[in-house]
């Protein structure tokens, strides 16, 4: 995946022209684009895949030698674990499943996982409309050469950091503090997402805690939708805080009083730059916060015009396009982050004097 050697790179390019050859105009993922082919990737994109890849722990995102049968859910890694060559033996994965999603479980005694695995397909479904709602499209089996999203619900962390490391091909990969990853492969049919995973301990606590399994679930499922959407044949790179802050900015992760301190109005004006990457915490809260202010002052339409951009440009481009000079817009988000300070400030002293 990772520093790989040329003679790797080799073999991508040349399966690229093969599969590309093959397919024809057969491709689509429900935007009718022509297939991808290696050498047409931007080496800006090429770079910004790599960004992902190399700095950020939540999405793996590789370019791959895919083919045309690479979509069958048969080959997920859940499907392979589950086939019993003793029918004694306990299957390391069991699924639910429905017409959009398959979620593989652990399966116990006391079924406490097939409730987890239940609860996740349930949430997973309802999520869909929302998603679709902000990001413009939603990315169907129909869409996908009849793939359906795999969402991997390990019940221990060592299970979570193996099933991690094997769809990434890494065996060393950390995953440590990690609430959950979504896990893609760009190839000539486009975007393949290889699965989401989430972390058991996502189901220790409150399902809308930051942490809890509903929040995580729903950013993850954003990635999927925002890494498929975008175009690969065009420059579509992005500073990590447009992925992860429109992640966070969709499933509401954070009380808002968290981004307007003093503190962090001061973090986000010396380390925060609009055309420039954020420090890589600050890619989510400070990313959330840019979309808050977007739809709070702008309203929820230019941030769901500011993503239909970005899937055929970069973050540069999207800007300007839109007429929003970065820099000027970096001061009016400061502007409108000092006035909440002082209306929070108030709305708690109500509270505690209530």
């Amino acid at each position: 995946m990772r520093n790989k050697s040329k003679l790797t790179i080799l073999k991508i390019v040349i399966a690229f022209f093969i599969v590309a050859l093959l397919v024809g105009k057969t491709y689509d993922i429900g935007l009718n684009r022509p297939p991808l082919r290696y050498a047409n990737i931007p080496d800006v994109t090429k770079g910004y895949i790599r960004n992902i890849d190399q700095n950020n722990r939540d999405q793996g995102v590789t370019i791959s030698d895919i083919g045309p049968f690479d979509w069958d859910n048969t080959l997920d890694l859940g499907q392979d674990k589950s086939r019993n060559k003793n029918k004694n033996e306990q299957k390391e994965w069991d699924q639910v499943e429905n017409e959009n999603f398959i979620v593989y479980y652990q399966p116990d005694e006391d079924a406490v996982w097939q409730g987890h695995a239940l609860d996740v397909l349930r949430q997973a479904q309802e999520s869909i409309e929302p998603l679709k709602e902000l990001f413009g499209v939603y990315f169907y089996p129909s869409d996908m050469n009849g793939r359906r999203l795999p969402i991997y619900v390990p019940s221990t962390f060592a299970k979570y950091q193996e099933t991690t490391c094997a769809l990434l091909e890494q065996p060393n990969y950390d995953m440590t503090n990690v609430a959950g990853i979504t896990i893609t492969q760009i190839g000539p049919l486009g975007c393949l997402t290889l699965g989401i995973l989430l972390n058991p301990d996502d189901f220790t606590v409150d399902p809308y805690n930051i942490n809890g399994y509903i929040k995580v679930l729903q950013h993850e499922m954003s990635h999927y939708v925002f890494f498929t959407a975008l175009d690969y044949n065009k420059d579509v790179s992005h500073h990590l805080w447009v992925s992860e802050g429109i992640a966070e900015f969709f499933c509401s992760r954070h009380d808002k009083r968290q981004v307007t301190g003093n503190d962090s109005i001061e973090y986000i004006r010396k380390n925060c730059p609009l055309y420039d990457e954020f420090p890589l915490e600050a890619s989510y809260w400070a990313g959330e916060s840019f979309f808050l202010f977007m739809e709070q002052d702008m309203g929820r339409r230019m941030v769901k015009d500011f993503m239909q951009n970005a899937y055929e440009c970069s973050t540069d481009s999207v800007f300007f396009k839109m007429g929003m000079p970065p820099m000027q817009l970096h001061q009016q988000w400061l502007d409108a982050l000092s006035p909440r300070l002082i209306m929070d400030s108030l709305e708690m002293v109500a509270v505690a004097e209530d």
